[in-house]
């Protein structure tokens, strides 16, 4: 069986290690799999050991970017774990490493619901339906989806939003004719989720009424 003989910094990194074992060179792994593996000089492994230490590398490199794409904004498990796979790490290492960040709490699909729907409420101006449609394609189950959507577009939250939206565009849409700026405006508005209900007072209150309001 191998014998570690030697244990390096590696050129490029800081954070791994060149492996040497029977004087030879081995593998190249990460500082947290020297630790968990508790590689010394001396130290004599077997074949399964070597492969669990390459496995283990495998699934760290996999938190580590995991980790990277949760530090630039909260993901669902479905969104992580698509962009996981973009790397080719195996799908087993990919579970796992997603069953942990669950764990300690990195991953939460409810709480990544509620504050998905809020961003997409009070800084893109959606609707309800819009915003239930992004929910449900970044993997939110049905029931964090409405539950999230119950919360976030409560009371006059919604027709808020709506009225955010028209107000914005309302300054450009005035100089055109007012059934072709009535049309786009109320376009506008369905496509960003809003009701017909919602949308029709907001397109009286900014562009005027016409003839058959």
């Amino acid at each position: 069986m191998p014998v570690v003989t030697e244990i390096l910094p590696a050129r490029n990194s800081a954070q791994r290690r060149r492996i040497y074992l029977d004087e030879k060179f081995a593998f190249v792994c990460h500082l947290n799999v020297v630790a968990r593996f508790r590689l010394r000089q001396g130290l004599v492994l077997s074949a399964e050991q070597v492969e669990a230490i390459r496995q283990g590398d495998i699934r760290q490199d996999c938190f580590d970017r995991a980790m990277r794409h949760l530090s630039q904004r909260l993901h669902s498990r479905m969104e992580l774990r698509t962009k996981l796979m973009r790397h080719q790490f195996p799908h087993d290492i990919i579970a796992g490493v997603l069953d942990d960040l669950q764990r300690m709490n990195y991953l939460d699909d409810e709480r990544f619901a509620q504050e998905k729907a809020r961003f997409s409420m009070e800084r893109k101006h959606n609707g309800r339906r819009k915003t239930r449609i992004d929910l449900l394609k970044a993997g939110v189950q049905q029931a964090d989806a409405e539950n999230a959507l119950a919360q976030v577009y409560a009371g006059s939250a919604s027709l808020d939003a709506a009225r955010a939206l028209a107000e914005r565009h309302a300054p450009r849409l005035r100089k055109l004719d007012l059934q072709v700026g009535r049309r786009r405006l109320f376009g506008l508005l369905q496509r960003r989720g809003f009701s017909y209900d919602e949308a029709k007072p907001l397109i009286a209150e900014f562009l005027g009424r016409a003839d058959d309001d």
